[in-house]
């Protein structure tokens, strides 16, 4: 779990603030390292049926990077105040750090 969705009506109603968080692994993994290096070969945790293949140490991504309930997390986060109709009003990006009140 390295991505979380957030959503609450914003003090100026009737608009909301819905938000993306992305687990922020580049706090642990700095640029160029052979971390770095494999994970970008990599690209992606790739899910077999019977076993996966994990694009960072398994520490990195089940565990200081994943977004578990109730943990606070570093994050790169996006969020946009929206009007009642789904118009997006404004969008700010920002490091956060996030606590997951559920997971599924």
């Amino acid at each position: 779990r390295d991505e979380g969705l957030s959503a609450e009506a914003a003090a100026l109603v009737p608009k909301w603030e819905v938000g993306v968080h992305i687990a922020d692994v580049g706090h642990f993994i700095k640029a160029g390292t052979p971390i770095d290096e494999e994970a970008a070969a990599r690209a992606t945790t790739v899910y077999l049926v019977d076993r996966r293949i994990d694009m960072v140490p398994k520490r990195l991504g089940e565990e200081l990077c994943s977004l578990h309930q109730g943990v606070d997390r570093l994050a790169f986060s996006v969020m946009w105040r929206m009007a009642e109709d789904g118009t997006v009003l404004a969008t700010r990006f920002a490091k956060t750090v996030i606590r997951s009140r559920r997971a599924f």
